[in-house]
């Protein structure tokens, strides 16, 4: 079944972009379209987020196939193309490897951008069940604030994904007061302002945001040992 291409125009999907003429259009055919129902909201309303009275699912999609980009730029580049396959086939490829590598569903997913973790790894090898214990774990774990971030991480490893808890005013000061202003590493006195708290136990070894893990660097120590 072939996909025309028709129905909903980049004014339309875009907001703020000016369209007088019929150009820039792209049809859904009803499975791109995400009314309750329709073929795309039937396979990945687990594992995203799209309001039923909107073209959500359908913007998320360009985007993705996009690796990013504004949708406009693949609607123009496809806006003669005879049918929409390629872009419903992709959506359908993307929605299959999540659930594939992923498969236990959790509300935070809603919010992971699947098309590009889809455009980077689906070459790689992985272990769903591996990465299913790392994934419950961290959901888990009180330190990680952004639970969204966790099926990113377990896949680049890039911690900033997690938002990982930070130390609060008071126990920063405490670690301060205890340093005596002192950074432990370069022996130089620093007023408050110029120190950043840092994990003496790194977060990813085991250290956890407490006081007892709370140590103050001065900007540059801090900054050279987060490169290491």
């Amino acid at each position: 079944m072939n996909i025309e291409l028709h129905e909903i125009a980049v004014r339309d999907l875009v907001a703020g972009y000016e369209d007088k003429g019929d150009e820039g259009v792209v049809g859904y055919g009803g499975k791109l379209d995400i009314r309750p129902g329709c073929a795309a909201y039937k396979i990945a309303s687990s594992y995203m987020d799209g309001s039923p009275i909107r073209q959500d699912y359908l913007e998320t999609a360009l985007r993705w196939i996009g690796n990013g980009a504004d949708p406009r730029f693949y609607m123009a580049l496809h806006q003669h193309d005879p049918n929409a396959n390629p872009l419903w086939l992709y959506f359908q490829q993307v929605v299959n490897w999540a659930k594939a590598t992923f498969p236990v569903v959790r509300a935070p997913m809603k919010k992971v951008p699947w098309g590009l973790l889809y455009n980077k790894f689906a070459e790689v090898p992985q272990d769903p069940k591996a990465l299913e214990a790392r994934v419950a774990k961290l959901v888990a774990d009180s330190d990680v604030q952004k639970k969204s971030g966790i099926w990113e991480y377990v896949l680049d490893g890039d911690e900033r994904h997690l938002g990982i808890r930070a130390f609060d005013d008071n126990t920063r000061l405490e670690a301060y007061e205890r340093q005596h202003g002192i950074c432990p590493l370069c022996s130089t006195h620093f007023e408050l302002s110029q120190m950043e708290a840092d994990h003496i136990t790194p977060w990813r070894d085991g250290g956890r945001t407490v006081p007892a893990n709370c140590q103050m660097l001065c900007k540059d120590c801090n900054r050279r040992k987060g490169a290491k």
